[in-house]
């Protein structure tokens, strides 16, 4: 199901693809990626994905790297927890405040461990939300041009010339 809706659409919300009031049947495993630089999303092996593993951005090695895979979980119509493979833990944003570095974190039920998908307009790019924060997924910009590239919340900036906050999610095969 996720990986027809990604392909035509990109992530967007689940409503269009299961009705409102349905729950997603499955969980999909995918590698986000920045529209920056090309690089996955991250938890580095050195951490050997423990609680407050630092999230970064590399250069993708599927279908190898299991700390590079998130399993998208849907918890409703619209909102999902990206689950690390390697670790078994959520993307997690500890705060709200502008540069507050994503981690991994043992999931519950946290609006900080919560995004949702919305539509930029770059095809198949999508910003990723954080529910409790409203701010955005965002490749830290002084850094974007290397592996080890920080990944943080920022305010939504809005601007096509903002690469470093569009993200596409990919399957193992789509490299």
């Amino acid at each position: 199901m996720f990986r027809k809706l990604s392909a035509a659409l990109g992530v967007i919300a689940f409503s269009v693809v299961a009705g409102a009031g349905t729950a997603h049947a499955e969980d999909d495993v995918v590698y986000i990626v920045s529209r920056a630089n090309n690089r996955c999303l991250d938890a580095p092996a050195e951490w050997n994905g423990a609680n407050y593993t630092p999230i970064q951005l590399w250069d993708c090695y599927p279908p190898t790297q299991y700390n590079q895979m998130w399993r998208v979980h849907w918890v409703d119509n619209y909102h999902f927890q990206l689950i690390n493979v390697a670790a078994n833990r959520c993307l997690w944003a500890p705060d709200r405040n502008d540069g507050t570095r994503v981690r991994l974190l043992d999931c519950n039920s946290s609006l900080t461990q919560v995004w949702k998908a919305l539509s930029t307009n770059t095809p198949g790019y999508r910003w990723i939300m954080g529910q409790d924060s409203a701010k955005v997924l965002d490749a830290d910009a002084h850094t974007t041009g290397s592996n080890g590239t920080p990944v943080q919340l920022w305010y939504l900036i809005g601007d096509e010339t903002q690469t470093n906050q569009r993200w596409t999610f990919k399957h193992a095969g789509d490299f």
